[in-house]
């Protein structure tokens, strides 16, 4: 999926004349080139944000390892910031400009999460603090300023040493076993867009969104005494989401830009975004939750640590929404409104903290309310963000004992369980040529939920076992989707472009 993932990448370019909206459009004038080459070397600095899952199984007492602890998610998120360097080529085909690159990065990372392994009562912090990862891109030039392009490579993330602290009253003491500090290898794919700016020659901004898959590895606990290995390992497979901004400085080495394909716009199409529309599509999410366990009293109290446990998978969604376009300080603005709902199936499995029970929990679906607003980029591009009121549903989690033999019921569950909160993302919308009134949009969200209490339940009964969770989630989510306009606000709006 082309996930032109964009916090509002050109609302830095140049203002369209202020003309006041007209009804028809008149031949598009010869275009200025703007001396933009792509061809060249390039540095560049920035920061983002990312999420990551893992699958997490205990093994030991071999050889060879004997499973001891069932499969359970966790995760983690967090910030970070990056460096980049690398050189493109433009070359000119199929009556188009295209960009063909290599590049290599580094980011320095704070993605966070509390980890449990399986089946034992320790808990400790994890930390993703590094990765690296070397790539090539190929892009396509929607304008001689903008270009729009996918990337893949390799990469490796390393995660720090995770001192383990015994996870029942009191807190913080600790269990006298450590995880070592380890690095883990993988492959990216991502895609993005690059904007030159007019401030200074050279310079371009840059936004990406990322999903690393890494290999899995087998973790020795060691004895925090005599760093010695203990009869136990943790064996983690991590996924890992990233969105990434970044100002570029180009050198461009390689000379001017091959300009023959901009020397005369071509006539500008006919695009109205004031009306209503509907949309269908898909597309892919990772959520985090950070849990704790209560003994329900009373008094209430806690009884566990927090530990960070996740899940992902796909989603289908459906839409409907409506625009309007306006000028407004030169340039061309889209406002609207819109709701969705997402078929999902996000899956991840639960280890509530001191339970001796691991079961799947999943999100299967969400919907959202919300607003936008959006630039032209041209006529027919439009980049936003959006911001809005989410729901996300979770379905009955029913447990199992978590140590061998595994898939025994435990005679426990939690509830469906709809969780609110809130959302904020970012995209961009495309309109179709080969259909009237067809637009193809793609955007990232991220999303923050209330907590809430979740009681678990003796399977027999119904009732309440005394012992709750609560757990606060958050979710990160691509999707991509057709948009059919019915544009009942008549003729097109337009701009001298």
């Amino acid at each position: 999926m082309a996930l032109a993932l964009s916090t509002v990448a050109a609302f830095a370019a140049p203002a369209f004349a202020a003309d006041l909206p007209a009804r028809t459009y008149s031949k598009a004038p010869a275009m200025a080139v703007t001396v933009t080459s792509w061809t060249g070397c390039y540095v560049g600095g920035g920061g983002g944000y990312g999420m990551w899952n893992q699958e997490n199984s205990t093994s030991g007492f071999g050889p060879p390892p004997i499973p001891v602890g069932d499969t359970v998610t966790t995760g983690g998120r967090g910030y970070f910031g990056t460096v980049q360097v690398g050189c493109d080529y433009q070359f000119a085909a199929a009556g188009g400009n295209f960009v063909v690159g290599a590049f290599g990065d580094y980011d320095f990372a704070s993605l966070k999460g509390t980890l449990a392994p399986s089946g034992f009562s320790m808990v400790g912090d994890e930390k993703m603090s590094s990765a690296w990862a070397v790539g090539g891109r190929l892009g396509w030039l929607a304008t001689p300023s903008f270009l729009t392009y996918f990337s893949a490579g390799y990469t490796e993330a390393t995660f720090d040493r995770t001192n383990f602290n015994s996870n029942f009253p009191p807190f913080g003491v600790s269990a006298g076993f450590f995880q070592d500090k380890r690095t883990y290898k993988g492959w990216f794919i991502g895609t993005g867009n690059e904007y030159a700016l007019d401030i200074l020659p050279g310079l371009f901004w840059k936004n990406e969104y990322r999903f690393s898959e890494f290999d899995a590895e087998s973790n020795p606990i060691r004895f925090t005494a005599t760093g010695l290995p203990s009869a136990i390992s943790e064996d983690s497979k991590k996924f890992v989401h990233t969105v990434r901004s970044e100002l570029v400085y180009r050198f461009n080495s390689g000379g001017s830009a091959p300009a023959k394909a901009y020397v005369k716009a071509p006539a500008a199409p006919v695009v109205n975004w004031t009306g209503c529309y509907v949309g269908g599509g898909g597309g892919y999410g990772l959520w985090n939750q950070e849990n704790t366990t209560y003994d329900d009293g009373p008094p209430r109290t806690r009884f566990s640590e927090s530990a960070t446990t996740g899940g992902r998978g796909y989603l289908g969604t459906v839409q409907g929404g409506c625009d309007y376009q306006l000028a407004a300080a030169g340039a061309r603005f889209v406002v609207g409104a819109f709701g969705d709902y997402d078929f999902s199936s996000l899956k991840g499995n639960l280890n509530p903290q001191r339970v001796n029970g691991v079961g799947d929990e999943k999100m299967s679906s969400a919907w959202s309310a919300g607003g936008r607003l959006g630039w032209l980029a041209l006529p027919n591009l439009l980049t936003y963000v959006s911001v809005g009121y989410t729901e996300a549903t979770f379905d009955r989690t029913d447990f199992t004992g978590i140590s061998a033999p595994f898939g025994v019921p435990a005679g426990l569950f939690t509830d469906k369980r709809t969780y609110k909160g809130w959302f904020i993302g970012a995209g961009d919308e495309y309109a179709l040529n080969f259909l009237p009134g067809l637009f193809w949009k793609n955007e990232y969200r991220f999303s923050e939920f209330d907590v809430a209490t979740n009681p678990i339940r003796i399977t027999a009964t119904g009732l309440p076992t005394g012992v709750s969770i609560d757990s606060e989630k958050y979710t990160h989510t691509v999707r991509s989707q057709l948009v059919y306009r019915f544009n009942w606000g008549g003729g097109a709006v337009v701009a001298k472009y």
